[in-house]
């Protein structure tokens, strides 16, 4: 790869810069000491680089200096270094837009806790089984930012930021992946109400992930063969039943069928956890 020069735009801490490369493209870029004393203009040394993201397009770009007229830097570069951290843990490179959009989401949130308005996230617990790597980068997260920033940032500000690492990592936009959590708490709402009961043990995490999977099928309108779909009909009428009830919300949801094979998968991972329930 060719060498790239980059001159320091902003100095966001001592460990953080936004710079300009002579390819054109900006970037945020890490390293220990990597601002310290730099002022904008400063040349940057490519072997203080430890990690770098590109931001490819003007939009990016003019959202971000936009965010850095408003928002105080530390907190900008401490948002930076929790994304870097989760960046490090998840597999999968990030959408640039995390960029601005998780530096405008905690900045609010640390907004709000400081004039003691707390909004809860009703979604916290299937956020937390759906996307539980997410979930632990985020718990990391949200402990490194209070620490750092004495922000006061409570237990479901983790949720929030799980569902912006899980856009991100899936170039996913946040309505979408908020309108496929919505759907996975009305079902479970619904298998509460006819019987099921959820934890945190697997069999529930097993049933959620079986959940979303299914979703996603369904929308794509790739299916899988169930083989055993008579013999499940057959031995296991009431989860069918059950199953038959909860695919009627995805097809009211989805607008689109939900087909017998699925239904028939759906109906296992209600026995099993109906089973779970008994022993």
């Amino acid at each position: 790869m060719a060498h790239l020069d980059r001159t320091i735009i902003h100095v966001l801490s001592n460990n953080v810069v936004m710079t300009k490369l002579s390819s054109g493209k900006n970037s945020i870029t890490f390293g220990k000491g990597i601002g310290f004393k730099k002022k904008p203009g400063a040349m940057l040394d490519e072997k203080e680089i430890t990690q770098e993201f590109l931001l490819h397009t003007m939009e990016t770009i003019e959202h971000y200096e936009q965010i850095l007229n408003y928002v105080d830097t530390k907190i900008v570069a401490v948002t930076e270094e929790v994304i870097a951290m989760a960046q490090q843990r998840l597999e999968g490179e990030f959408s640039e837009t995390i960029h601005t959009a998780l530096v405008d989401h905690i900045n609010f949130a640390i907004e709000r806790c400081r004039r003691g308005v707390l909004i809860t996230n009703p979604f916290s617990y299937e956020i937390k089984l759906m996307y539980k790597e997410e979930y632990d980068a985020a718990a990391e997260a949200v402990h490194y930012l209070n620490e750092k920033l004495d922000a006061g940032l409570p237990e479901d500000e983790i949720a929030f930021l799980a569902m912006h690492f899980h856009g991100a990592r899936n170039r996913e936009r946040g309505t979408d992946t908020l309108a496929v959590v919505r759907l996975v708490a009305k079902v479970m709402d619904e298998a509460k109400s006819i019987g099921l009961k959820f934890n945190d043990s697997f069999s529930s995490i097993r049933f959620i992930s079986h959940l979303k999977g299914l979703i996603d099928r369904v929308k794509k309108e790739t299916h899988i063969r169930n083989p055993l779909l008579g013999r499940i009909q057959a031995e296991y009428p009431i989860s069918y039943e059950r199953s038959l009830t909860l695919s009627a919300i995805l097809k009211d949801h989805l607008n689109k069928d939900v087909p017998e094979d699925e239904v028939g998968f759906l109906a296992l991972h209600i026995e099993r956890s109906s089973q779970r329930e008994q022993m």
